[in-house]
C-alpha cells in the first residue's frame, strides 16, 4: 500500500470520529456569552459544549444545537464574559491551607489593630499555647509603616509565645517566643539571616530577617496530623476556584506533602491541578528529588514536574551587586547586599545537581530577586545547557526582580522562561526603603522581558500576598500597590497580555499547552465564568473582577452570582 492511500485512509478516519464526536451529546452546553477563547486568533466565541471533561464544540448559539441533547445541562450565561480557567505560577497551595486558622490581619492598618487582633486571640488560648498569625499580610498597610516588635506583642500576649510570619522570608516574635528559640542579646546573627536588633539597647526587636527566622520557626508547634492537613489543603483549593484558579504551581515541598497531595488525589478530591516542584539546593537534595519524582504517577489533576532551588532572599534578602540602603531599626549595615543561598560546594555544586534533574527531564524553577542571582542562574543554567539543551525543559527563573540586560539576552538566546507575581502590590513599601525608588520601580520589569522575547506566566506567590489573580492582573496592568502609589510605570503591560499570563503563557511554561489554557476543541473543560469582561473596563476596575462560576474538567467547583 503506497503512502497516498495510508494517509488518505487515516484522514477519513479522524474525520469520521470527529464527526461522532459532534453528534453525541454534550455533558453541557454553556450559551448566550462572550467567550475569549485565547486561542492563537483570540477569538470571542457565544458558546460551548463538554462531554467528558474535555470542550467538543467552540462556537455560535446556533452550533450547539448538534451537540445539545435531552439529558444535557444548559447554562445561560447572559452576555457574561468566560475566559480560559486560571493558572497560577507559583503559589504555595498547602500554606495558604495552613494559613486558613490562624490569626488574619490583612486588614489592619495599625499596630493597634494587630495587637487587638491577637488579643482576641489569645483571650480563647490556654496560656502557654503559640499564636500564629497568617503571613497574608504588609507592614507596609499599618499607619507605622514597619513590623510590630516584641514588646508590643508582650502587651497583649504576656503568657503566649506569638509569631507573626510575613511571607516567606520575614516574622516578628514576642519575648515567650524568642526564649523558647533560645534567642538572646548575645545570639549572633546565623549565616544568611539578621536579627533586628535595637539601636540602642541591641536587644532583639521579635523582628528576623530571612535565615535568622528559622531559629523560631524550628521550635513552633508541630504540623497538624495528615487527616487535618488534607482538610486544610481541600479548603485551600475550594477558595482558590473562589477566584477562577483551576490550577497552580506548588513550589517547593518534599516527600511528604507529595505523599499528602497523593492522599487527597487518591481520594479523588482535588479540585486545582496542581503541579509539584520539589525543594533542592545541594547535589544530594537533587538527588532524592529526582528519585521521588521518577517514583510518582502523574495525571491531569496531579503532576510531580520538576525542582525548586531557593537561592536568595526576598525584598529584604535579595542577593544585589549594589548595597541595599539604611533603614533605621531595621537594615543599619552599610555594605549589606542580601543573601546568596548556594550549597556548599558553590555555583559548581549547584551545577551538578542541576545537570542532573536535566538529564531526568526535569523542568527547574530557580527563586531570585536580586540581580546578582539571577546572573548566577542564566549562568549555571548556560553551563548545563552546553550538555543538554534545556529549552524544551522550560527551565524558569521564579520572581525575576531585577534582570539584568545581559542575563535577559542570555534567557531568550537559551529558553529559560520567566514567572512573574504581583509582590509590590504589599512589598513595595519596603522596596522603597530597602533599595531605593530606581531599584524599587525596575523590579519585575515584565514589559521589558515579554518585548525581549520571554515567555512569562503570572501568579501572585500566594500566601505572600492575596491569592487573587485579579489583583494581580491590576497591578500588571497599572502597577498600583495598595500603599496608594505607582512603581515602574513603564513596565506596566495590557489586561490582554495579563490574562495571556495567566492562561495559555503558564500552560506553555508548564509544558501542557496541548490540553489547557485555552478554550478550543478537544481541551480539557476549565474554564471561569467572570462578573465582567476584564478586556474591557479601566484597567483600575480589573481587581474588582468576581469569579461567578469555575468548572475544572467540565465540572462546577464554585458557583456565586448566576
Amino acid at each position: 500500500m503506497s503512502a497516498f492511500p495510508r494517509i488518505l485512509a487515516a484522514v477519513i478516519l479522524v474525520a469520521g470520529f470527529v464527526h461522532t464526536a459532534q453528534a453525541q451529546p454534550a455533558d453541557v452546553v454553556l450559551r448566550g456569552g462572550r467567550i475569549i477563547t485565547v486561542d492563537g486568533n483570540w477569538r470571542i466565541a457565544e458558546a460551548v459544549a463538554i462531554r467528558e471533561g474535555r470542550f467538543v464544540a467552540v462556537g455560535d448559539n446556533g452550533a450547539m444545537a448538534a451537540v445539545t441533547g435531552p439529558n444535557s445541562q444548559v447554562i445561560e450565561l447572559a452576555g457574561r464574559t468566560v475566559v480560559p480557567g486560571l493558572i497560577d505560577s507559583h503559589l504555595h497551595q498547602l500554606f495558604s491551607g495552613l494559613n486558613l486558622p490562624a490569626v488574619q490581619l490583612l486588614d489592619t492598618r495599625s499596630v493597634a489593630d494587630v495587637q487587638k487582633a491577637i488579643a482576641e486571640r489569645v483571650a480563647k488560648t490556654p496560656a502557654g499555647q503559640w499564636i500564629q498569625a497568617s503571613s497574608n499580610w504588609h507592614e507596609s498597610l499599618l499607619e507605622e509603616g514597619r513590623m510590630v516588635t516584641r514588646w508590643e506583642l508582650d502587651k497583649v500576649a504576656p503568657d503566649h509565645p506569638v509569631v507573626i510570619p510575613r511571607g516567606g522570608h520575614v516574622l516578628t516574635a514576642n519575648s515567650k517566643a524568642l526564649e523558647l528559640a533560645g534567642v538572646t542579646k548575645d545570639t549572633k546573627d546565623p549565616p544568611g539571616g539578621v536579627i533586628v536588633r535595637d539601636e540602642t539597647t541591641k536587644e532583639a526587636t521579635g523582628v528576623m530577617l530571612e535565615s535568622a527566622a528559622n531559629l523560631v520557626r524550628r521550635v513552633l508547634p508541630p504540623p497538624p496530623p495528615p487527616a487535618q492537613l488534607a482538610t486544610l489543603l481541600k479548603a485551600a483549593m475550594k477558595d482558590l476556584n473562589s477566584y477562577g484558579i483551576v490550577g497552580v504551581v506548588e513550589p517547593g515541598v518534599d516527600e511528604r506533602v507529595m505523599a499528602l497531595y497523593r492522599s487527597v488525589h487518591d481520594a479523588g478530591e482535588m479540585t486545582v491541578r496542581t503541579d509539584v516542584l520539589y525543594r533542592a539546593l545541594s547535589k544530594s537534595e537533587f538527588e532524592k528529588g529526582v528519585a521521588a519524582i521518577r517514583a510518582a504517577k502523574n495525571s491531569d489533576m496531579l503532576r510531580f514536574t520538576g525542582i525548586k532551588v531557593p537561592l536568595d532572599g526576598g525584598v529584604e534578602g535579595g542577593r544585589m551587586y549594589q548595597p541595599y540602603r539604611l533603614v533605621p531599626g531595621e537594615q543599619t549595615e552599610a555594605d549589606y547586599r542580601g543573601v546568596l543561598l548556594l550549597p556548599p560546594g558553590g555555583e559548581d555544586e549547584w551545577v551538578e545537581g542541576l545537570k542532573l534533574a536535566a538529564a531526568a527531564g526535569l523542568q527547574v524553577q530557580t527563586h531570585a530577586v536580586g540581580d546578582e542571582t539571577i546572573d548566577v542562574i542564566a549562568r549555571a543554567y548556560d553551563r548545563v545547557n552546553r550538555e543538554t539543551p534545556i529549552r524544551d525543559l522550560r527551565w524558569a527563573i521564579m520572581h525575576i526582580f531585577h534582570p539584568s540586560d545581559a542575563a535577559i539576552r542570555k534567557m531568550v538566546e537559551i529558553g529559560i522562561v520567566a514567572t512573574a507575581q504581583d509582590h509590590p502590590v504589599l512589598l513595595g513599601h519596603n522596596q522603597r526603603r530597602w533599595w531605593g525608588d530606581e531599584r524599587a520601580g525596575y523590579a519585575i520589569p515584565i514589559r521589558k522581558l515579554i518585548d525581549a522575547g520571554v515567555l512569562v506566566g503570572g501568579g501572585t506567590d500566594g500566601p505572600v500576598v492575596p491569592v487573587d489573580p485579579f489583583l494581580s492582573m491590576w497591578w500588571m496592568t497599572t502597577r498600583q500597590v495598595l500603599k496608594g502609589y505607582e512603581l515602574g510605570k513603564e513596565h506596566a503591560i495590557t489586561a490582554k497580555e495579563a490574562l495571556q499570563l495567566y492562561t495559555v503563557n503558564n500552560a506553555r511554561i508548564l509544558g501542557v499547552e496541548k490540553d489547557r489554557g485555552t478554550i478550543e476543541t478537544g481541551k480539557l473543560a476549565d474554564l471561569a465564568v467572570l462578573s465582567q469582561d476584564l478586556l474591557a473596563v479601566p484597567a483600575n476596575d480589573i481587581r474588582k473582577t468576581k469569579a461567578l462560576m469555575t468548572m475544572v474538567g467540565g465540572k462546577i467547583v464554585h458557583r456565586d452570582g448566576m
